[in-house]
């Protein structure tokens, strides 16, 4: 005969051990930004490596917490000097910021541009401009910088078409947009620039939304909700492409009770910006297998009803009250299809 045997807890810890601690990568890598953070400090105490204090920046820098990334940057000396010259430029200390700014870098290099502008050195930043021009062609952040030259300059002819430029390559630049409204009012074309200007006034609350979106998924960047708003952020600019990438995201990561949110945002979209009835409901009924939610099932009722497809609507609304039998609005609206689909 056997008998179990019962370990102490204390015992058990000093003979098994306890689980070894997550590594700042694995933290990093499951999305808990904050703990990863904290634990590649600890890390660069006792691997005071280059690459260790440069991890540890680069992250504080994407969950914007620049100060720590500048104070960081500075204790690890020069191997960090492209972070440090990040953080001085987002903190807006443009002068200690401009010579640590590599112009090989693209996006270091339009920095520097608008560093330069903001301090009024503005023979320094075209001559920036050219030579980065020289080595891209059709980017909207260059272009928009050309527009601004030239309108600073006085040519807003020459500022129009750069403007008109950025805006071809992306139509939703901000910048560019109330570059080319001011530059439309210089050339005397004042009601094309006034419409311009009310354009952008349209777009930048939408803009800020979306970077709002995009500030909260740096902090958690698997947390499926996020991706949901991002979705919707998106979607209201619109940017549908880019909306769908993000509710697809969101359905992968979601867990079972986020996933019917996202599923009635995505299904709009396809629906009334798409145009695609069937692949919203196929969209709402294959998220109702994963997680039964009435809800689903009414939204492709609805849909299908809407779409002269009563037949089709009667399942789901059946579907549908059978998860809630005492749902007075399901019985009605399933009704209403068999009344149809009977004609």
């Amino acid at each position: 005969m056997t008998h179990s045997v019962r370990i102490p807890l204390v015992f058990a810890a000093l003979v098994l051990g306890d689980p070894a601690p997550s590594s700042a990568v694995d933290l990093w890598a499951r999305g808990a930004r904050l703990e990863a953070i904290d634990a590649a400090r600890k890390e660069v105490e006792q691997d005071p490596r280059p690459e260790t204090w440069n991890r540890l920046v680069t992250w504080q820098l994407a969950v914007h917490r620049h100060r720590g990334a500048l104070a960081d940057a500075e204790r690890c000396g020069a191997p960090c000097n492209a972070e440090r010259a990040e953080a001085l430029y987002r903190l807006g200390e443009y002068e200690r910021a401009v010579p640590l700014l590599a112009e090989r870098d693209p996006l270091a290099c339009l920095w520097k541009i608008d560093a330069l502008e903001a301090l009024g050195r503005f023979a320094e930043s075209d001559a920036v401009l050219d030579r980065a021009r020289a080595r891209v062609a059709l980017d909207a952040q260059f272009l928009g910088a050309e527009g601004r030259r030239a309108a600073r300059n006085g040519d807003f002819a020459a500022a129009e078409r750069a403007f008109r430029a950025a805006l071809d390559v992306d139509a939703f630049d901000g910048e560019a947009r109330f570059g080319l409204g001011r530059a439309l009012v210089g050339l005397g074309r004042k009601e094309e620039g006034l419409a311009a200007l009310a354009e952008h006034r349209r777009l930048l609350p939408l803009l800020d939304g979306v970077e709002f979106a995009r500030q909260s998924l740096d902090l958690g960047p698997v947390h499926a909700p996020n991706w949901t708003a991002l979705g919707d952020a998106e979607r209201a600019l619109p940017r549908l492409d880019r909306a769908e990438a993000a509710y697809r995201r969101a359905a992968e990561l979601g867990r079972p009770e986020e996933l019917t949110a996202n599923a009635l945002r995505w299904s709009r979209l396809l629906l009334e910006d798409r145009g695609d009835v069937q692949a919203a409901v196929d969209l709402l009924v294959r998220t109702a297998r994963e997680t039964p939610d009435a809800r689903l099932l009414v939204r492709a009722g609805d849909v299908l009803l809407a779409a002269q497809r009563p037949g089709e609507a009667v399942a789901r609304f059946t579907e549908a009250l059978a998860l809630r039998p005492k749902d007075a609005e399901i019985a009605k609206r399933l009704a209403a299809a068999r009344a149809g689909a009977s004609r």
